[in-house]
């Protein structure tokens, strides 16, 4: 296995605002976001490079789904939303063990809040990817000004995945985790996405360059009302 998961596994533990940058965050950031990219593409043929076999659309999804992904707290307000709506008890249940497994304390990776709300730089993590050959980063131009960035990706990026759940089982965590953020994300733009983040008061009223905070005390309540209503 190469040093991509070799070097973000040895940083598995994700970190809260206060941790300090440490070896192999690149890396990790890295390895996130091709789970990501992974688990929210679909397949498509392209004429920018016949090797390629899957899209991802487009940046502003990606960090909305980076932001569900690195705030469990968030992530289970979403799947309640969804509960409410569906009644789908997993939906439910996944929310619970998110708290019970203390997530919100020892999951999340926090993000500052900037001019289109939760960011962070991704261009060193993109560029790792590219450089492995796993991920073209392209950025397409529509009416002559309108720009998005979508993300080609590669056979081997899918297997390079597979392979590093085989060699490092911890890493599995990042996999279940987008197949359950994709559950609230799949059937929604990165707009509507952000928009849901806004919803939130905390997230809206963070002061540019702050840190987002948490709303685990809030969900927590919710959670127990649902539940005790079942």
């Amino acid at each position: 296995m190469n040093d991509l998961a070799a070097d973000a596994d040895e940083d598995d533990s994700p970190k809260g605002s206060s941790a300090p940058s440490v070896p192999g965050t690149r890396h990790r950031d890295a390895l996130r976001l091709l789970f990501i990219l992974g688990g929210g593409s679909h397949e498509t043929a392209t004429t920018i490079d016949p090797e390629v076999t899957h899209v991802f659309q487009s940046e502003k999804r990606l960090m909305a789904i980076d932001f569900l992904v690195r705030y469990p707290d968030y992530l289970a307000d979403a799947l309640l939303d969804q509960y409410e709506l569906s009644g789908d008890a997993d939906l439910i249940d996944a929310a619970d063990r998110i708290f019970v497994d203390d997530e919100p304390s020892i999951r999340t990776v926090s993000m500052v809040r900037w001019h289109f709300g939760a960011y962070q730089k991704i261009e060193t993590a993109l560029a790792t990817l590219h450089a492995y050959g796993f991920v073209r980063p392209m950025k397409l131009v529509k009416d002559g000004e309108n720009r998005r960035y979508d993300y080609y990706l590669y056979p081997k990026a899918f297997d390079f995945l597979h392979t590093a759940v085989d060699q490092v089982p911890a890493l599995s965590w990042y996999r279940d985790r987008v197949s359950l953020a994709m559950r609230v994300a799949a059937a929604k733009s990165g707009s509507e996405l952000k928009g849901w983040q806004y919803e939130h008061e905390e997230y809206s009223n963070t002061p540019r360059g702050g840190v987002i905070p948490s709303i685990a005390v809030k969900v927590k309540t919710r959670l127990d009302q649902l539940k005790a209503a079942r």
